[in-house]
């Protein structure tokens, strides 16, 4: 059996934040480590959600986008909180994250919603729908260059009180952000169409090799959180990220309207 190195911060998929196997003290580093993992543990990691998970939520999710689709070997799941395990890699495998830090109040920016919620809405009532759609399978991986239309994207649906996350303003702490080794980054904003209640976007820059880690679109209703997340990928695809952005929301909004009734 071959095994496999993941590395969570490469360029192809984003990045995932946090450490595996390391206490949550406060504040997290945003960023690299590497898991070794052989074929189908990812999809073996035990979810660590204590409560009855809202097959509702699950529904919500996307299943499939243009070329991108849901993986088999790793299905879009819901996580009932609390969980006892922050560190789990069960989400992060899921989502991607950039690998820029700035602390715990740019976390929900930098690393995701859904960083946000495991950290500071780890209650019952809090339901946490995450999925990654590739436009590639384990089987195709090696064959990526040859794909008519590489995408890769990750979505989250949240419901219960950390719906309160929802806020477009950015804090003064995170305007400017460190990087891996040299590098730096910032958010700047990307102007959407309006979806639900409110809406915002946003890209992450960086200063190094990586001049944009990722574009992010968040989506607020009364109900449920919803974001996407597309990272910086090779081969890149056909559309310019900025454009598909509020066309994956719009997509993801639609079917979460339709099932969170």
């Amino acid at each position: 059996m071959v095994t496999i190195v993941v590395f969570l911060c490469l360029v192809t998929v984003g990045c995932g934040s946090g450490h595996a196997g390391t206490p949550y003290t406060g504040v997290r580093s945003p960023s690299a480590y590497a898991t070794v993992m052989r074929p189908g543990e990812e999809a073996a990691i035990p979810n660590p959600g204590t409560g009855t998970s809202d097959p509702q939520v699950g529904a919500a999710l996307l299943t499939r986008f243009q070329s991108a689709h849901e993986a088999q070997e790793l299905p879009r799941a819901v996580v009932a909180l609390p969980v006892t395990d922050r560190t789990s890699m069960f989400v992060a495998l899921r989502q991607a994250s950039s690998p820029l830090s700035g602390g715990h109040d740019c976390e929900k920016w930098t690393a995701g919603l859904w960083r946000a919620v495991l950290d500071d809405y780890n209650v019952h009532g809090v339901q946490l729908g995450v999925t990654k759609l590739n436009a590639f399978s384990r089987g195709s991986a090696l064959k990526m260059t040859k794909l008519p239309n590489p995408l890769t994207f990750t979505e989250a649906v949240i419901t219960g009180p950390a719906v309160s996350l929802g806020d477009p303003r950015l804090p003064a702490s995170c305007e400017d952000l460190p990087g891996l080794g040299n590098d730096s980054g910032a958010i700047q904003p990307l102007s959407v169409p309006r979806l639900a209640d409110r809406s915002w976007a946003y890209r992450i820059t960086g200063t190094g090799q990586i001049p944009i880690w990722q574009w992010v679109e968040v989506v607020q209703t009364r109900r449920y959180l919803l974001e996407i997340r597309i990272p910086n990928q090779a081969p890149a695809p056909k559309t310019d990220p900025a454009a598909l952005l509020p066309q994956i929301a719009h997509a993801a909004y639609t079917k979460a309207q339709t099932t969170l009734q």
